[in-house]
Order: structure tokens, then sequence, then C-alpha cells
């Protein structure tokens, strides 16, 4: 009796220890898998922020379509064409400018805003002193500087003919590519020969470059 009585006390004891050795193994497989981060979940809270590259400038292709741009305008202001104008500028900048110098230290002041750049354009249509006058001598542009702005491209630009042109002036402008990735004008000015010690771009002081975006840097220049 006394034999069976230890056998039996024997056999409790080990099934007790073989539960404990079961539960404590299951213990740490659970703790291990907690700790330990699936890839995942690593790659989501890396908090790295990729970049898109931004495409290199292609500075010959932008240079044509830009002189396209301008010989538009030039061609519809001395055709009077305000509706072709338009499709020239970003009509829906508010600071679009449009400005033209020709009278001697009276120069007309640039205006803002799409709906008094069309008043300034057509007031130099009907003006007395101005109606009939051409924007001359040609419509070739010369200097070019381009560069990105953000996502975005921005060009300044000189010809070197003007409003009332009969002699080579400045005419200044600066773009940019719109959503469509065509080049729309923001601001324009020109002067006249007699007036470029003034305001002309290499004795004188460009409207733009105090009023606007206009800009010249030599890092940005085109050839």
């Amino acid at each position: 009796m006394q034999s069976r009585l230890t056998w039996l006390v024997l056999a409790v004891l080990a099934v007790g220890i073989m539960s404990i050795g079961i539960v404590g193994c299951g213990g740490d497989t659970e703790e291990e898998s907690a700790e330990k981060p699936t890839e995942s979940s690593s790659t989501t809270s890396s908090g790295e922020t990729t970049v898109a590259a931004r495409p290199p400038i292609d500075f010959a292709a932008e240079k044509a379509a830009i002189q396209e741009v301008y010989s538009a305008f030039y061609e519809a202001f001395n055709d009077e064409d305000l509706k072709a104008i338009g499709d020239t500028f970003q009509t829906s900048d508010n600071k679009v400018a449009f400005g033209t110098i020709f009278a001697g230290n009276e120069p007309v002041p640039v205006a803002f805003g799409w709906t008094n750049v069309k008043v300034a354009i057509e007031g130099l249509w009907i003006g007395i002193g101005t109606k009939g006058a051409k924007w001359g001598q040609n419509d070739q542009l010369t200097d070019f500087w381009i560069r990105y702005k953000g996502s975005k491209v921005e060009a300044s630009a000189i010809g070197y003919n003007c409003y009332k042109g009969a002699f080579p002036g400045e005419t200044h402008l600066y773009l940019m590519k719109d959503d469509k990735g065509m080049w729309k004008i923001h601001e324009l000015d020109s002067s006249t020969e007699n007036n470029l010690g003034i305001f002309g771009f290499h004795k004188g002081k460009p409207r733009l470059k105090e009023a606007g975006r206009f800009f010249t840097t030599d890092a940005d220049k085109v050839e």
C-alpha cells in the first residue's frame, strides 16, 4: 500500500513539473514575438521621405519655346489683337505686369493685374502720340536666364527691341511654365534707346527688377 502511495505521489509531481515547463516555454515565445517588429512596420516607422528628382532642363528647347511666345506677343500687339495677347500672358496671375517707357523721364507706370494691363495696352493703341505705333525693330530675344523655382521652371529674357522702337531699345520679360508645361508671360516692360541709361539692363535699373520677379543672376544665364 505504501509502495503504491509513493508511486502515486511521484506521478503527480512529474505531471506538475511537465506542466510548468510547457507554460514557461509558451510565455517565452509570445514575448519574443511582441518585441520583434515585422519588416512592414519597420519600413512604415522609418520616417524617411522620398523626394522625386527634378528632370534636367533642356535649355535649347526652352529658349525656342520662350522665343515662340514672345514672337506671338509681338505679332499680336502690332495687329492690335488683345485676345491673342491674352493667350501669351498668364492672365490668372494677379501680379501680371506690363509697362513701356518712351517719354523721357516720364515713363508709363507698370500696370499690375490683367484688367489694368488690358487698359494700358488699349490706351497705347488709341492714345494721342501713341496710336499706330508698333513694337520694333524685330521680335528676337537675345539673352535668357532659366532656372527651377521649386518644382516649376521660370525664366527671364531680354530682346533688343521695344515699343515705338525706331531704334533698338530693350524689352524685359519674366515667364513661367503653367500647369500644362506652356510658357506664359507674367511680366513685360520695354524701354526705348534714349531711356536705357535710366531703365536699361546694362547701365540703368530695369523696373521689373524692383517691381517684380525679373532676375539676371550669372549662374542662371543660358548661352
